[in-house]
């Protein structure tokens, strides 16, 4: 998996490690047990162990525990604590010394994972030059330099290393270099296949002869990716094996998860789809069994999520999805009600990467066993590598339709009906018919006979970016047919209280921002509103009077009239005031009428109150506080929040902030709205679930009509992007 690859460079310095001076016994112990977790990937036992012997609050500690320490952060992507600790022991470190090569090494593993090339280049030469070019050091110094090299010079250093790789005495520190080098070459394609070849044969033989299983079976799967590159499949189905096997006699989790998937693309490439099924689902169950060690980026716009965990759970539902298609009976059930479950996974390991967090989504109550409504079907559209697949399940059971739609044009569909939507365009209606055709239209006959009214449904990637309300069937929007919400999986949606009395609800709104615009970044306010005014009318940011939403006034009042609420505006609604509300347990609604801006990461979302802003987090604490664990809050609405434009992660910052809240559901807007659209939504969306007694996403369709029917409002910039999260009752 890609960040085991990321990390090899240090996994192979760290091996260097010099030991305590003599009589230390106990600390030369507890490196060994601490590098032992590593290296089988149980990073978080491994920093338990460190941080009890080199303490936070303690400024120095041993410079060989510091070290390891930091290489421990740095693999569990925790870099700024990887900085901390690894400068503490390169400082403590003689200079010229061999431990102080090693600690410049593994800061320039950090720098380079810090995008800072010239600090990792300059750090990757200073250890070379303090170990000598011929010295294991020096060996991994220059691989690493070869990493960053010039593309036209890769191969020449990487040859160059072969012989000084040689010279190194021991064999499995040949073997752990060789390793690198084959891995690099194998990247740069045919012109050093060669080189790539022999590196990684005489890694296997040296591996080998060391008895070492897990050098060995890294060796392996190196040589199996090779071959896979190469087309040489039943070769690299061999190689798999034999590395599997060498792996009984350790406990390398994460190496046994690449060779396992690596064994099921393998297996369905020769039709073998039966195995294939039980090595992607061996994969998948040792994912589980260590994903909270298995560390997480989001860089550059991509989420590594993407690259190290998504392609297994999807290579499982779509081979799932596949045998159901062709199984009768029973047995058809089974296989979509497996493939389904793999999707659960998939969305609970995406949204646990968001949040960065695995407790606050493992604790929701599942609705996933439980019987499903008359009249109400969730839907789960899966872009696959081949083409879309619809997985619908009713009260009836569970069915599968395939789109042949790549994934390519969905998301180009996707975004140009988002961008459309957004700016309030006239040409959204082409892309919001063929979304339709490929998301709803393949289901309608399943809908129609069972008369589903209510559709719940868990949108995949870029999907997330579109509000399914506004697709179009040619005749009429998706929400004139269905009352619509959104669910991050079954397995994170909690169910609702019992309908009735909605109780007290807290209004909390920000028509003049105080202090909290000098606390906010310039990033953050970019992202708040656009630089110059839109349309009259429309939120927006005046940059000479601040992040005024002058409509915010006239909607609490409004719904003042319509509700029992206590109220909190502008001076009123500051931190420390909305804490000690929302704790006071009198409230079933909170409704905050503020800048909420969800981002592409969890710690880069906020809500703005009057003096500062409320994290995620911070409403995590806010909204768990004991006196509400008899009461919780049944829904959080935000009504002048927005989604990070184009990307699909942000629009999981609602559904972060309402698993964080433990709120049942959570109303929000992929963008900013229309001050009076807004009020009136928000009006006849709480005039249906108080006064007519209906569920949340009826209330909610029934709000999102009346602006339809409106010709002022009728284009769905208006009334599309108010999505419903979590539960729809």
């Amino acid at each position: 998996m890609r960040y085991r690859l990321l990390a090899l460079a240090s996994l192979v310095a760290l091996s260097l490690v010099a030991q305590p001076p003599a009589g230390a016994q106990e600390m030369s112990g507890l490196l060994a047990v601490a590098a032992k977790h590593r290296r089988e990937g149980n990073l978080r036992l491994a920093i338990e162990l460190l941080e009890k012997a080199c303490p936070a609050t303690q400024a120095q500690c041993a410079p060989a525990v510091a070290g390891e320490l930091g290489v421990a952060y740095y693999q569990a992507r925790r870099l700024q604590l990887a900085q901390t600790r690894l400068t503490q022991a390169y400082t403590a470190a003689t200079p010229d010394s061999a431990q102080r090569a090693l600690y410049a090494n593994d800061l320039g593993n950090l720098s380079a994972s810090l995008h800072r090339r010239e600090d990792a280049i300059r750090y990757y030469e200073e250890a070379r030059a303090a170990a000598g070019p011929g010295s294991a050091i020096g060996v991994s110094a220059g691989l690493n330099l070869a990493r960053l090299a010039p593309a036209d010079q890769r191969l020449s250093r990487l040859r160059s290393l072969w012989s000084q790789i040689g010279e190194i005495g021991d064999g499995r520190e040949r073997a752990r270099y060789l390793v690198n080098l084959g891995s690099q070459a194998r990247e740069l394609g045919k012109p050093a296949r060669r080189l790539s070849y022999e590196s990684l044969d005489r890694a296997r033989t040296l591996a080998r002869e060391a008895k070492d299983h897990w050098l060995l079976a890294e060796a392996l799967d190196n040589l199996a990716q090779l071959y896979e590159d190469n087309g040489r499949f039943a070769d690299a189905l061999e190689l798999c094996d034999d590395g599997l096997a060498q792996l009984q006699q350790e406990q390398v989790q994460d190496l046994a998860i690449r060779l396992q998937w690596r064994r099921g693309r393998l297996l369905r490439q020769q039709g073998r789809d039966e195995l294939a099924v039980r090595a992607y689902q061996s994969a998948v169950e040792q994912i589980e069994a260590i994903r909270q060690d298995i560390p997480i980026e989001y860089a550059d716009g991509r989420s590594s999520f993407r690259e190290t965990l998504e392609p297994i759970y999807l290579g499982l539902a779509e081979l799932l999805l596949k045998q159901g298609e062709q199984a009768n009976g029973a047995g058809r059930g089974e296989l979509l009600r497996r493939a389904r479950d793999t999707v659960e996974l998939i969305k609970q390991t995406e949204l646990q990467d968001y949040l960065g967090e695995r407790c606050a989504v493992e604790s929701a109550q599942s609705l996933r066993d439980t019987a499903l409504p008359a009249r109400t079907a969730v839907l789960y559209p899966v872009i696959l590598e081949r083409g879309l697949a619809l997985l619908l399940e009713t009260a009836e059971g569970i069915e599968v339709r395939q789109v042949p739609a790549s994934a390519r044009s969905l998301q180009q569909q996707a975004l140009a009906l988002a961008s459309s939507l957004r700016e309030e365009k006239s040409d959204f209606l082409a892309p919001a018919r063929s979304l339709y055709d490929a998301i709803l239209r393949p289901v309608d006959d399943v809908l129609r006979q069972q008369n589903v009214d209510t559709l719940i449904v868990v949108p995949d990637s870029v999907l997330r970016l579109v509000p399914l309300a506004a697709l179009h069937d040619g005749e009429q929007f998706a929400i004139a047919k269905y009352a619509i919400a959104v669910a991050p999986g079954l397995t994170m949606t909690s169910p609702s209280g019992a309908r009735g009395e909605m109780g007290k609800v807290l209004l909390a709104g920000l028509s003049e921002p105080g202090p909290v615009v000098d606390k906010l970044r310039e990033q953050a306010l970019r992202n708040v509103a656009p630089a110059e005014p839109s349309a009259p009318g429309r939120r927006s940011a005046d940059p000479n009077a601040g992040l005024a939403l002058p409509g915010v006034v006239a909607e609490l009042e409004a719904l003042q009239h319509s509700m029992r609420s206590d109220r909190l505006l502008n001076q009123e609604f500051t931190v420390e005031r909305f804490r000690q509300q929302v704790t006071s347990g009198d409230y079933r609604i909170v409704h905050v009428a503020s800048h909420a801006v969800f981002s592409p990461r969890a710690e880069d979302s906020f809500i703005m109150a009057y003096d500062d802003v409320i994290t995620i987090d911070a409403l995590q604490t806010y909204l768990r506080a004991e006196s509400l664990q008899k009461n919780p809050i049944e829904l959080l609405s935000l009504s002048a929040c927005q989604t990070a434009e184009g990307d699909d992660r942000a629009p999981l910052g609602i559904a972060g902030a309402a698993l964080r809240a433990r709120a049942a559901a959570a109303l929000g807007s992929l963008w900013p709205v229309e001050d009076e659209a807004t009020k009136t939504l928000m009006v006849r969306f709480y005039q249906g679930l108080s006064a007519e007694g209906l569920g949340k996403a009826k209330a909610l369709q029934k709000a999102q009509l009346e602006l339809l029917h409106n010709k002022a409002t009728a284009h769905p910039f208006y009334w599309a992007p108010f999505v419903l999260v979590g539960s729809w009752q």
